[in-house]
């Protein structure tokens, strides 16, 4: 059923009574409880009491990642011929902990291990030739990449020619022809028994390492007592790391996600990693539990895109380090640069806005810009959010063109570039926020054909989504507490979506004086209306949070109300 409300389009198909009630005989949660959970997709009991545990014990079986067991051969050979390897990693949170990770797995596995991450203000997205041609000068004949180069088509086959394996762990979209790669770990490959799809790169990271753990540390398992997070603590620690990448890198918080990310989240504060203390302490986050707003507001953008030039990564470097006081100084580092990059992305944003034409009637905005490489993906999204339409904006890089790509919901990003493949040095992303580089003398082909799939391919979003039903009356704190157990929420699981028929001025009174609070004051005309709301336990009490407000009959726009628009 989609119905229009004064501020959104909303659908709600009432979940099936009949399973709920099942859930909630079997379970003991509450009804509207039960309610929620099929709504999203729960179809027993048992699924009920899996998905509120988020148990790591659910998560599906290692081994039916694509080629699993291509991944655990060649690393166990390079193992035993004394192989250089390298981990190809990519300067966002996502992924450095999922370089880190790949590092530290196979450094216990008695592996020689290197690390490059690229600097896009000078090498742009993935491998590249120089890099390969460094490493190869090097002696390094497998390259273990995380969270990039499934699109990297010419570059590994560059490396092969040199002698360099690659096995590719990666989230991104998959293109129309994989790279000649000795493995691709990637769970949306079309053809793989793995059952979820939306892992992060550190996700990736995480159970690739966990694989290789698992099947080769009999053999080639190294001494571990020079770092106290390796043996029995290492999944732990792996764990914080995941979920402060998976946070990040806002994959849907569901299913896989969510159980690694409660863990990660559960453990970080016993962190023995000095590199992640230090940062816990530098954004005042120490010595108590941290939830994913924490991460999303200050660690996760802690890990600011700082290179060397040279393959080398400060946020890198500070999950790596052994000291304490040196990872203290290099938090800090990280931690004031944000603030530098900050007032950076604001330069950029405003001489953006003021560069680009006032007024463009085109399906898609195609910005040349100046704007500096690390905040070129920053200005991208505040002007798609700002014209809600696709955007991209280009940036010189050593001659050709960058571009960042970000679009609304219901325009796939990678599909217009897939159609397109052949302009691009390389590319790759996800259906709303992807990137490329381009030689100049493609742009206007790039561009005329740009706008032509723009064109083809309008965006279609989706009406948002109601859980279940509840009347303002039942919205208590025992539920409020219970619907904390969906946590960690994010794209895919937020929090609950409730909506109250027929609400007028008593029933809202009656709610107030039951004990419910609102975070801002809500007026009601003489008409009753479908409130649309989310709940929240605080302070042991129950919030309600109104966003929007649906004409009783369910169509048209209801007059009279205030909603507070907190999402």
């Amino acid at each position: 059923m989609i119905q229009r409300g004064a501020k959104y389009t909303w659908r709600f198909d009432p979940p099936d009574r009949a399973l709920a009630e099942k859930i909630r005989e079997a379970t003991g949660l509450s009804t509207v409880m039960a309610s929620v959970l099929v709504s999203r997709g729960v179809t027993s009991a048992e699924g009920a009491a899996a998905h509120v545990r988020a148990d790591l014990e659910t998560l599906p079986d290692v081994h039916l990642l694509p080629d699993a067991d291509r991944v655990v051969e060649r690393v166990g050979r390079a193992l035993e011929h004394g192989e250089a390897i390298t981990v190809h990693g990519h300067d966002d949170a996502d992924g450095v902990t999922a370089a880190t990770i790949m590092i530290e797995a196979l450094t216990q596995l008695g592996a020689s291990v290197s690390s490059y991450v690229p600097d896009r203000r000078t090498e742009g997205h993935g491998l590249n030739r120089a890099e390969l041609d460094g490493l190869a000068a090097r002696g390094v004949t497998l390259v273990v990449t995380v969270d990039s180069c499934v699109s990297d088509r010419d570059a590994i086959r560059y490396g092969n020619g040199l002698g360099i394996d690659t096995i590719v762990t990666d989230h991104h979209e998959i293109p129309p022809e994989l790279p000649p790669a000795a493995a691709i770990v990637n769970a949306k490959l079309p053809e793989t028994d793995y059952p979820y799809r939306y892992l992060a790169g550190v996700g990736v990271s995480y159970r690739v390492s966990e694989l290789l753990l698992a099947e080769l540390a009999g053999a080639h398992g190294a001494a571990t007592s020079s770092r106290p997070w390796y043996g029995a603590r290492w999944r732990d620690e792996a764990l914080a790391l995941a979920a402060i990448g998976s946070i990040a890198d806002k994959v849907p918080m569901t299913f896989d996600n969510r159980v690694i990310v409660t863990a990660g989240l559960a453990a970080m504060p016993r962190t023995e990693r000095p590199g992640l203390r230090a940062l816990l302490e530098e954004t005042r986050l120490w010595g108590r539990e941290v939830d994913e707003n924490d991460v999303r507001d200050s660690i996760g953008p802690a890990f600011g895109r700082v290179s060397d030039g040279k393959g080398g990564n400060t946020a890198l470097a500070l999950l790596l380090s052994l000291d304490i006081e040196t990872a203290r100084g290099t938090a800090r580092e990280l931690v004031d640069g944000r603030g530098a990059w900050r007032s950076m992305a604001q330069a950029a944003w405003r001489q953006v806005r003021a560069g680009r034409p006032k007024a463009s009637h085109a399906p898609v905005e195609i910005v040349e810009s100046s704007v500096r490489i690390e905040v070129l993906g920053y200005v991208t999204s505040r002007l798609s959010e700002e014209l809600r339409k696709p955007v991209i904006v280009l940036s010189n890089l050593n001659g050709d063109r960058m571009g960042e790509a970000r679009g609304p919901g219901g325009f796939n990003l990678v599909d217009a570039f897939n159609s397109m493949a052949e302009l691009f040095l390389g590319y790759g992303g996800h259906p709303r926020a992807a990137g490329f580089t381009i030689r100049n003398e493609n742009v206007p082909a790039f561009r005329e054909r740009m706008i032509e799939y723009a064109a083809e391919h309008p965006p279609e979003p989706r009406p948002r989504a109601i859980d279940a039903e509840l009347p303002l009356v039942g919205a208590t704190s025992e539920v409020g507490r219970e619907f904390d157990s969906l946590a960690p929420f994010g794209q895919g699981n937020p929090r609950p979506v409730l909506v109250a028929r027929g609400t007028g001025a008593e029933q809202y009174e009656a709610a107030l004086a039951a004990g419910l609070r609102f975070s801002t004051p809500v007026r009601l005309g003489r008409t009753p209306v479908d409130l649309v709301y989310r709940l929240r336990y605080e302070g042991a009490r129950a919030f309600a949070s109104v966003l929007d407000a649906i004409a009783t009959g369910g169509s048209g726009r209801a007059g009279g109300t205030a909603t507070d628009g907190r999402e």
